[in-house]
């Protein structure tokens, strides 16, 4: 789905998307976002078949031909290699929208297969916090502020604001924890996320993205353009001075998997563990802020799912991974989830925020804020995840506000400050404030 909306935004960007079937004014992206909830829903009460060209092209949102194009990228994706004959024959002599055609043209262009990269030494990958060329005094290294956004990259007019209000703080640095949408085509890395941020923050700052999983649904060769463009070495890294540490959490190919897409919980590169385990325990007496775009745990039941379909609160293959080092790490901050959270100390970590409020609306109906009742809890938990409910953004009446994160560190100490942005040209307002 994140694919052909990728393909279906190429088009209707690309100048020349004049016809009533596709065109900029007609709902078909509408009708590709609902979509997208529909099946998403669907998945998560364990459904299979769902027929994606029929959920696409509901009602009369989209034309017949739009369904058919639709039914032939799913047939091509899922490999059904009869049916992909069929709707082929069908669509030859049709009197379709070419611009239905170019549409599966970019669906069928925009996946290919890029590498994990994998470090060769322990000590790669590990980048000093505050670069020494563009402040040249040790003392001044020292003091430096860091930005912290999550599933931002949709270059929406809201998106644009609240990079707007990031820049406005004056950061050293800007960490992006995944999800450029839809699929993370090379246009869609440029447009949505690296000429923003060059737009709004000069030269001198430093922007990293993590891979999300939206990042990596094309198959990851935009995302390593973006990352090689911002000069971030590889998925993960470690930022590093006297006194502070930051890791992010890297992204092996399973994560792009669409059909774990709904899933919180693929693997992670076990000699990427070792490294991670490396620089925790060579920490030295620095503080660590650890990144992630997938969730340590959740109250809302957005990591996976058990057997019997009862939604996980804690994500087992984090856990397993960085669960003996909770302890050490002061700080994590993780997306995915579209919601800014605050938890209460749990499973050892004493600060686990989730910060996903980037971009993507979030209806007050949907009530991000409640706790499910039928969390899979592990049994040596023994207790659910708590929301610290003096944490929660503010809303229009309709949509919650979007924010952000800013760290400022002046040598040993930080204070981490939680913003919200409201609509297309609010200011940021603080809402939580925390000592590391």
């Amino acid at each position: 789905m994140s694919r052909w909306q990728s393909a279906l935004n190429a088009v209707l960007q690309s100048g020349d998307a004049d016809s009533q079937n596709l065109s900029s004014e007609h709902p078909a992206m509408v009708a590709s976002c609902e979509a997208c909830e529909t099946l998403e829903a669907a998945m998560k009460d364990g459904k299979d078949g769902v027929d994606l060209a029929r959920v696409v092209t509901k009602g009369e949102l989209v034309a017949n031909c739009a369904h058919m194009y639709i039914a032939l990228a799913a047939a091509k994706f899922t490999g059904n290699t009869q049916r992909a004959s069929v709707l082929e024959s069908q669509l030859r002599y049709s009197v379709c929208d070419p611009l239905w055609a170019k549409a599966l043209l970019h669906f069928d262009s925009d996946h290919a297969e890029i590498p994990y990269r994998q470090y060769e030494s322990l000590d790669d990958f590990v980048i000093p916090l505050v670069n020494a060329a563009t402040v040249p005094l040790a003392a001044e290294r020292s003091q430096c502020k860091i930005a912290f956004v999550s599933d931002w990259g949709t270059g929406t007019a809201l998106a644009r604001n609240v990079m707007r209000c990031i820049a406005v703080q004056n950061p050293d640095v800007v960490i992006h924890l995944g999800d450029i949408y839809y699929s993370g085509t090379k246009k869609e890395m440029r447009d949505h996320f690296l000429s923003i941020v060059r737009e709004y923050l000069p030269a001198s700052t430093s922007v990293y993205n993590l891979a999300g999983n939206h990042d990596l649904y094309a198959g990851g060769e935009g995302y390593y353009w973006l990352i090689d463009e911002l000069g971030q070495p590889a998925s993960y890294f470690c930022l590093r001075n006297e006194h502070w540490q930051i890791l992010s959490i890297g992204a092996p190919p399973e994560m792009g998997d669409p059909k774990t897409a709904l899933s919180a919980i693929p693997a992670i590169d076990p000699q990427e563990v070792e490294w991670h385990h490396h620089k925790l325990n060579t920490a030295a007496g620095r503080k660590t802020i650890m990144l992630s775009h997938y969730q340590l745990f959740t109250a809302s039941g957005n990591i996976g799912r058990t057997e019997d379909n009862r939604p996980l609160a804690v994500n087992p293959v984090l856990h397993d991974a960085f669960g003996a080092y909770l302890q050490d790490i002061d700080l994590w901050l993780w997306g995915h989830e579209h919601n800014m959270i605050a938890f209460d100390p749990y499973i050892g970590l004493r600060r686990g925020r989730c910060i996903g409020s980037g971009a993507i609306p979030v209806a007050l109906h949907w009530r991000p804020y409640r706790q499910l009742p039928n969390l899979e809890i592990p049994q040596h938990i023994g207790r659910a995840p708590q929301i610290n409910l003096d944490c929660q953004l503010g809303h229009d009446g309709d949509h919650y506000h979007h924010a952000f994160g800013l760290l400022s560190i002046d040598g040993p100490d930080g204070v981490m400050n939680y913003y919200q942005v409201p609509g297309v040209g609010g200011d940021a307002e603080i809402i939580y404030s925390e000592k590391i």
